[in-house]
């Protein structure tokens, strides 16, 4: 009956599945192209001026991925 606190790519996988779902339903014509979808995706990301092995490409940024489309 509590929360608990994790990181790390298990935890940063199901956010970008759904901001990857959110794109799909918006823009249908993504469906079977989930190279563009990375590249918008990874395009948009907010850079927290990190390694790039830590940060990958950066913070996911829906909001500006989906305006970007």
């Amino acid at each position: 009956g509590g929360y608990s606190f994790f990181s790390g790519t298990s935890m940063a996988a199901p956010h970008v599945s759904g901001a990857a779902a959110l794109i799909l339903e918006r823009h249908p014509e993504f469906v079977g192209r989930p190279a563009e979808i990375k590249r918008i995706l990874c395009a948009t990301a907010i850079d927290l001026g990190r390694e790039r092995s830590f940060q990958g490409a950066g913070l996911l940024d829906i909001l500006h991925a989906l305006a970007s489309i």
